[in-house]
């Protein structure tokens, strides 16, 4: 009976190590993050665009994807926070990209354009500044002939989605280098 635990723990060992040679490590904090660093507020995004709720979807999709990192934990008070994350919109605009009919669009693309900073609130001082380009391809539902853009929100969900997605893997694995 003990040969069976013995024998599942080396091929757990065995296993352990095949993983972590192939360069699969655990989610961690970024390497660059300063051991103070526990909180950070993120802002609603300033908009600049005719989409009003975008900047909102950002910030919340921004929170969640931060959160179930655990190595950031957003707070809803600018003065307890450590971190500052604030972005602008830029740009959003609307392209038909296939037709059913002459007058019925088929897909549309929604494209974005923004950019966001990472800073240290005790100092004042950018850690990070990137510009983001995306775009998210949506189906135009059939049925749906009285709305007067079907499938523009689930297309923004989508764009807050991937955005955010992109902001936090920037943030993880961006090599820093401080002063």
């Amino acid at each position: 009976m003990w040969f069976l635990c013995l024998r599942n723990l080396l091929i757990l060992w065995f296993l352990s190590l095949f993983i972590s040679s192939c360069g699969y490590q655990f989610f961690e904090r970024p390497s660059y993050f300063k051991p103070e660093w526990q909180t950070v507020y993120i802002a609603p995004w300033k908009n600049f665009t005719s989409e009003t709720a975008l900047g909102e979807m950002l910030a919340y999709e921004l929170r969640h994807k931060l959160a179930q990192g655990k190595f950031l934990m957003p707070v809803y008070d600018e003065s307890k926070a450590d971190l500052i994350l604030k972005g602008e919109i830029t740009k959003i605009y609307l392209v038909p990209v296939s037709y059913r009919t002459f007058i019925q669009t088929k897909e549309r693309k929604i494209s974005f354009v923004g950019k966001y900073q990472l800073i240290e609130k005790r100092e004042g001082k950018v850690i990070l500044e990137e510009t983001l380009s995306r775009y998210e391809i949506y189906r135009v539902p059939v049925e749906a002939a009285t709305v007067l853009d079907p499938g523009r929100e689930e297309a923004l969900k989508l764009l807050a989605k991937d955005i955010a997605d992109i902001i936090l893997q920037d943030i993880m694995f961006k090599n820093v280098e401080f002063e």
